[in-house]
């Protein structure tokens, strides 16, 4: 089967994915995603961005009851994860899917998106490795999709999350590259 590929960047959001510091791993992250767009965009691989989203009165959050404490901001400001960083687009023709949980798929219109593009194969980048991405992945997987997680192209919670998720969830729901084999990858595709 011929492979149509699109790129999936969820959620590198300033909140979320800016770098904070010189030392900061987003700085990695980031770079690698330049690459794997920028080639994507020669290529005119279609690129997807999700943007978290929440409403001002917090109708819809996830309610759930957890073990573990959720993050939840303070003040409705610090609901706001921000724009996607310029630095990665969006483009004109580029699309830009809010959503409202880890997912994508889930209320949100990127399956119609995937579908009218005829696309099969998503190229996944983002951050956290282990709940958005890994969310999409699974979900994607569920849906058939061929799935390729970009492993330098993501960050997890934790340097621990991510290295599992990489070493033992994606290898059940996806193929695990890294950006250069991504970058060669699209490069003689198309």
């Amino acid at each position: 089967m011929d492979k149509k590929p699109a790129v999936l960047v969820i959620d590198l959001q300033e909140v979320i994915a800016r770098p904070r510091s010189a030392k900061d791993p987003r700085h990695r992250v980031l770079a690698a995603s330049q690459a794997v767009i920028r080639q994507a965009r020669l290529q005119s691989v279609p690129v997807i961005f999700t943007k978290t989203v929440s409403r001002p009165d917090h109708k819809g959050s996830i309610t759930a009851v957890i073990d573990r404490d959720r993050r939840q901001p303070s003040s409705p400001a610090q609901w706001d994860f921000g724009e996607i960083l310029p630095e990665l687009g969006p483009l004109a023709h580029d699309i830009v899917v809010s959503k409202f949980q880890w997912s994508p798929f889930y209320g949100s219109p990127l399956e119609m998106f995937l579908r009218r593009l005829e696309v099969n194969t998503l190229l996944l980048m983002g951050i956290p490795t282990n709940l958005a991405v890994e969310s999409t992945a699974r979900d994607a997987y569920d849906r058939n999709y061929h799935c390729i997680a970009i492993a330098d192209a993501m960050m997890g919670t934790t340097p621990e999350e991510h290295r599992f998720s990489l070493t033992y969830v994606y290898p059940r729901i996806s193929r695990v590259m890294n950006s250069t084999g991504i970058i060669a990858w699209l490069a003689a595709k198309h």
